[in-house]
């Protein structure tokens, strides 16, 4: 079985768990905290991936590490550790997000620009996602790449708008070869 698959499945188990108990608001601040430790220490991505360590010296590591989690975010961890599965932490925590953000609403897009865009112009691509999503709010990323020579590339909900100049100048160019 995939490593999403398996995230996703341990995800889905701790965000009904937590909507049963009414904890998501704490599950969801317990999962952000994990991501920002995993994402801040390649020491604990390589522990946790690490076949060399034993399962009790595991599950004593992270009872220690997550201490500030609540009890049903650990169980998990604990879970999955005795399963095997603790080098799906990680990928668990960004499909327990999903998992969140489509049941508040929430939809993140991905905006490329040669330049920084100014707040006009993020409000309006906010705006212009929001609406063809249909989502309550929207969280932008935005990223600068200098390669895209003009214009802009948005990502979201597995959609693509790219009105770069580079693309342009790529079809204009295949254009050409067929005529």
């Amino acid at each position: 079985m995939s490593e999403i698959k398996i995230a996703r499945r341990y995800a889905k188990a701790l965000f009904e768990k937590a909507l049963e108990d009414k904890a998501v608001d704490t599950v969801v601040a317990d999962v952000l905290n994990i991501q920002q430790a995993c994402a801040g220490s390649q020491d604990l991505i390589v522990f946790l991936n690490s076949p060399m360590l034993k399962k009790p010296v595991k599950k004593e590591a992270l009872t220690k590490i997550f201490a500030s989690c609540s009890d049903l975010s650990k169980q998990l961890m604990l879970l999955m550790t005795d399963k095997h599965r603790e080098s799906f932490i990680p990928a668990m925590t960004d499909a327990f997000m999903v998992l969140y953000n489509r049941y508040k609403g929430i939809t993140t897009a991905e905006v490329t620009s040669a330049v920084a865009l100014s707040d006009s112009a993020l409000g309006a691509i906010k705006k212009y996602v929001a609406q063809t999503s249909g989502a309550n709010e929207v969280v932008l990323k935005q990223s600068i790449d200098p390669s895209v020579i003009g214009g802009m590339n948005i990502v979201f909900d597995g959609k693509i708008y790219d009105a770069t100049i580079l693309n342009q100048i790529i079809k204009l160019k295949k254009d050409l070869q067929i005529a």
